[in-house]
């Protein structure tokens, strides 16, 4: 893929933001998670997919400190870009998609931004160790938090954007999943047998490009059947295993 040629527009601490043409009149801005190399940017999100073989603009966003957006001035630095970029390319509609860490950027960011759609796959509720202590992953960057500005996913504004939410069902991804708000609006689904690997595996299977882009063309008929067929459950009608919800690692907060 062409991911390592795309153009860097604005770089300020730890932040970094990549820039691809394209050519119709939709603004993609993808947010990437926290990769796996602590010393290296974490690559671009879904390069293919948002740009659409370059029909899409879209900005790539990295955070290098891996702060799940709590770095100092970062959340106003990516929206004034964001801004900027639609009213250059004259964006039509601009929407948000994320993978872990990304994804809870994305989420948090529409607080503020009139995103058409936000697509989070694998997002944390919160890495604050107060409100979901049962994660325990990332410790190197999490407790280099020094100020949690955001400190969990919440105000979501369904009435204006339209999310949709993708977990799956390991413990660690439920801790998460099942404390984010719900609201009609928010299309939030569990598919079982899935991890934290849940795009990546969506991509080995080729279902992951698809199910993007019909949620950006809105057929919402053809994304539903494609949940159904991965035996994805809409978050409101599923219910936990009794056994796993009793494991000493998984206890959700009431």
């Amino acid at each position: 893929m062409y991911e390592n040629a795309i153009p860097l527009v604005y770089e300020s601490g730890p932040l970094r933001i990549r820039y691809l043409k394209g050519e119709s009149a939709d603004l993609i801005v993808s947010f990437s998670g926290v990769g796996k190399q602590r010393s290296v940017e974490p690559p671009p999100e879904f390069p293919g997919i948002a740009s659409a073989d370059r029909q899409n603009h879209v900005l790539f966003v990295s955070d290098m400190s891996r702060s799940w957006l709590n770095g100092d001035g970062m959340a106003g630095q990516i929206l004034r870009c964001i801004q900027a970029t639609a009213d250059h390319v004259k964006a039509a509609r601009v929407i948000a998609l994320g993978n872990s860490m990304g994804g809870t950027m994305a989420l948090h960011l529409s607080r503020y931004f009139g995103f058409e759609k936000v697509i989070a796959f694998t997002p944390q509720y919160s890495v604050h160790p107060d409100d979901v202590p049962e994660e325990d992953r990332w410790h190197y960057f999490r407790k280099r938090i020094r100020t949690f500005h955001f400190p969990r996913v919440e105000a979501l504004r369904p009435e204006a954007t339209k999310y949709f939410i993708f977990h799956g069902d390991e413990n660690r991804e439920l801790a998460h999943a099942l404390r984010f708000p719900r609201k009609p609006g928010i299309s939030h689904f569990i598919l079982p047998g899935a991890d934290h690997r849940l795009a990546s595996e969506l991509r080995s299977s080729g279902v992951l490009g698809p199910l993007i882009e019909n949620i950006l063309a809105g057929k919402t008929r053809r994304f539903r059947r494609q949940i159904a067929n991965l035996g994805g459950v809409s978050i409101a009608q599923y219910r936990p295993d009794a056994d796993a919800l009793q494991q000493p690692d998984f206890a959700i907060a009431s």
